[in-house]
């Protein structure tokens, strides 16, 4: 059977979807305030404050859009581990072969590759207690499986 745990990090207040609704919002208060101001139902003044309210909101979430990092996000197969990794913004890919041990804490796992690398992988994203614990069991079964097969193949020759 095969088994895969795939978790997506939690987004915050401001994410794309959220900006995007912002934008529109703002754009469209401003053409709303432009053709109120055109037919004289609100004074000049006050358009110009909506003109201003709304330029800073539109300046605001396009710099946020732009700015915007992609999602994080956990991904444990049969074979192999998929992260991304915050500080480099890359994705990674770490096979059970080359991993020789893992050390888990709280907060991270860290990786210990047969090539003498570490790499770290960050939990601090998943408020899930129970999550946590899924991944820690899943990486523990999966590697104790591959050493066992080693061990059997190793007697075996």
């Amino acid at each position: 059977m095969k088994q895969s745990i795939y978790i997506q990090f939690e987004q915050y207040l401001f994410f794309k979807k959220v900006m995007l609704a912002l934008l529109i919002a703002s754009l469209s208060t401003a053409l709303v305030a432009y053709v109120l101001n055109s037919t004289s139902t609100i004074t000049e003044l006050t358009a110009y404050y909506i003109y201003t309210l709304s330029s800073f909101l539109s300046v605001f979430s396009i710099y946020h859009l732009y700015t915007e990092k992609s999602t994080d996000y956990i991904y444990l197969t049969e074979d192999e581990i998929w992260f991304k990794e915050k500080e480099q913004n890359e994705t990674i890919c770490l096979k059970y072969d080359h991993v020789d041990h893992f050390e888990t804490r709280f907060s991270e796992i860290i990786f210990c590759t047969k090539q003498e690398e570490k790499m770290v992988l960050p939990l601090n994203s998943i408020r899930d207690e129970k999550k946590r614990w899924e991944i820690k069991e899943f990486l523990r079964n999966h590697i104790r499986q591959i050493r066992d097969q080693k061990m059997t193949l190793l007697a075996s020759a």
